[in-house]
């Protein structure tokens, strides 16, 4: 979602919760509705405590979601940079051939599987295949000594980590609140802006006022729960800058491997 279609779904609630009060105030006396009004205010305060449950449970939750998106994208380029740094200490031609295959991953990320991600909310396969050849290429490395194969095992170690951390940004990517939760959300929200409208308020303004400031601030709440809910699209999408601040060091790092002539 993006800020222009938040801006409109908040309005058009505002402008929905104004015009059924105007139509309440006009056809339902206020007599007739202040006869109901304590009745009424009872369910409503009822019915408004499980909604501010369900819908604080709903916000913990995609905000919780939104954070560990982060935390999985940055703990996973940390381990591919300390992967990286450790190959680095291999022999220059293995070292080479590694950074290079973890150079052509960060690349692909960036470029092809962040778009995806925001696109199709799921993951590019050959980039997947590009990380999963790094870690093949590790292992088939033959003819290190005893220092040599201590690097390849904590850097098998940090791939693993590394592989771990992308599989839960890609379920971060594909799992969002589930459309049936926001429909009882919408449900629940316009019902309680009903019983705004229809209170027994006397003024006609200030009880549009009173309406249209209730649904703002509902929708509000949720509008921002669904701009966390799917972490890598929308206004607030998570930037792959970890992977463009490792993509210039794993450069730097290539380019120091470079054997002597």
């Amino acid at each position: 979602m993006s800020y222009a279609a938040a801006f409109l779904v908040a309005l058009v609630a505002t402008l929905a919760a104004g015009a059924a009060t105007f139509v309440i105030q006009k056809k339902f006396p206020f007599d007739q509705r202040r006869r109901s009004h304590d009745v009424g205010s009872v369910v409503f305060l009822q019915f408004g405590v499980v909604f501010a449950v369900l819908l604080a449970f709903v916000f913990s939750g995609a905000w919780s979601e939104y954070n560990d998106a982060a935390q999985a994208t940055t703990l996973e380029a940390g381990a591919l940079h300390g992967a990286a740094m450790l190959a680095a200490a291999l022999p220059p031609q293995d070292a080479q051939r590694f950074l290079r295959a973890e150079l052509d991953y960060v690349e692909a990320v960036v470029d092809v599987e962040w778009p995806a991600m925001e696109r199709l909310r799921d993951e590019d396969l050959a980039t997947d295949g590009k990380l999963r050849a790094a870690i093949a290429g590790l292992a088939a490395l033959r003819g290190l000594d005893a220092d040599g194969r201590d690097a390849r095992n904590m850097i098998q170690t940090l791939l693993t980590d590394a592989h771990a951390k992308r599989e839960m940004r890609i379920y971060e990517a594909r799992n969002g609140i589930p459309i049936v939760l926001w429909i009882v959300l919408i449900a629940m929200a316009a019902a309680l802006t009903l019983s705004v409208s229809f209170s027994a308020m006397e003024n006609a303004a200030v009880a549009l006022l009173v309406a249209s400031a209730f649904a703002l601030g509902v929708a509000g709440i949720m509008i921002v729960a669904r701009l966390l809910d799917y972490p890598y699209e929308g206004a607030l999408l998570q930037p792959p800058t970890d992977f463009l601040v490792l993509r210039g060091k794993l450069a730097a790092l290539l380019a120091s491997a470079v054997p002597p002539p």
